[in-house]
């Protein structure tokens, strides 16, 4: 939609085919339905980070400010540089979108999936699901992933690409929920903790976060773990969790003394009762089981040395391995997608096929939470639809 507007903007006849029944159905379920548009910290993307970073570059946060405040959007920004449209509603962004591709004309053609598209030497045919077929000059694909197929993003633009010649990368679910070894996480399900989150792949360090991690009824979320489950490797992949900063502890050595603080104050009272005050009383159970602490008719005074240093550990590093990410139906978006290297960040353009054009999440870029993702899909579609060297109207 940004980029139509943009190209219509400048004179240019742009018809849009939109396989859903309507268009921006998955912008209202962006940012938990508050659409995070853009981050204005330092760039954040896992992977196709530098042709990330060459598009917006190019049509960064302020360029994009300025695109917005043109279509009469307002924006605040919020914590950790993140802009949401003044509204605090993600149907604002929509309503904007949908006004603007009005006023400059744009033709949109719902319920129209696109079967073919080939290239001619007049330039491009693109024949849709119910055998009507267009021409045209210039073609842009801004089909998205495959993440959320329910609201319109199933993949299906991809195979276009394919037969136009683009490498296209296998796909898989990025900023998901992780599906994790149950055994330690028994009966914490519903409980949100703040810890210090770590993933490992073969005892190789290979991420960390940190915030609020939500314990589920198979495994893990929120969005550190989501920012973590584009580094897992499910069956090598373990994640670490710092529970320090939940328990209102500084460090080890904080947590060991007060352990040994409460075993003395505590002496008489269940060793259930060691945690009464730090965590609830579910996540204390699961740490003093992790710890391999038996607590059956006994005391605090009863724990020894060696328990009391395994409960620090393991509050320290509470670890779960991961079995598997949640599919495409619950990720936010995809990692994979067409070729970066493919097409050119200034224009969008593809270098193997003059007059071929993609943007968004249809190419292999993919950010971390924080409104990344939809920055460099308003950014690469601003910036195609600027860059079409085609006819005017």
């Amino acid at each position: 939609m940004a980029c139509a507007i943009q190209a219509a903007s400048c004179g240019y006849q742009v018809t849009l085919l939109e396989r859903m029944d309507r268009v921006g159905k998955k912008i209202l379920a962006t940012g938990n339905g508050r659409c995070n548009l853009m981050n204005t910290g330092a760039l954040r993307y896992p992977c196709g980070g530098a042709f990330a970073a060459e598009v917006l570059a190019a049509c960064g946060a302020e360029a994009q400010k300025a695109f917005w405040h043109q279509l009469g959007l307002r924006m605040r920004e919020e914590e950790d540089g993140r802009v949401y449209p003044a509204s605090g509603q993600a149907s604002t962004v929509l309503d904007t979108l949908r006004l603007a591709l009005d006023t400059h004309h744009v033709a949109v053609l719902t319920n129209t999936p696109v079967a073919s598209a080939t290239k001619s030497k007049k330039g491009f045919s693109v024949c849709t699901a119910d055998g009507r077929q267009f021409s045209c000059d210039r073609i842009i694909i801004a089909g998205g992933g495959k993440a959320q197929p329910k609201l319109g993003s199933d993949g299906s633009t991809l195979p276009l690409l394919a037969s136009l010649g683009h490498t296209i990368h296998p796909c898989s679910p990025a900023l998901t929920a992780l599906n994790c070894e149950q055994k330690s996480l028994a009966g914490l399900s519903g409980i949100r903790v703040k810890a210090r989150v770590s993933i490992s792949c073969g005892g190789r360090h290979v991420h960390s976060e940190a915030g609020e991690v939500l314990f589920t009824d198979t495994g893990l979320s929120g969005v550190c773990i989501m920012n973590c489950s584009g580094y897992a490797v499910p069956g090598c992949s373990e994640i670490h969790m710092d529970l320090l900063p939940s328990l209102g502890l500084r460090d080890g050595q904080d947590a060991a003394e007060e352990m040994h603080r409460r075993r003395t104050a505590l002496g008489n009272q269940p060793i259930e009762q060691l945690l009464t005050g730090l965590c609830v009383p579910r996540l204390a159970s699961a740490l003093c089981k992790k710890a391999g602490i038996r607590w059956k008719e006994r005391f605090c005074r009863d724990l020894t040395e060696a328990e009391m240093s395994s409960l620090t550990r393991t509050i320290c590093d509470f670890s779960v391995p991961v079995l598997s990410l949640r599919g495409f139906e619950q990720a936010q978006v995809t990692r994979g997608g067409a070729a970066c290297e493919e097409f050119d960040a200034r224009t969008m353009q593809s270098r193997l096929v003059p007059g071929l054009y993609a943007c968004g999440e249809v190419l292999d870029v993919d950010g971390e939470c924080g409104g990344y993702n939809l920055m460099f899909a308003f950014g690469s579609g601003i910036i195609a639809g600027k860059s079409l060297e085609v006819y005017k109207a």
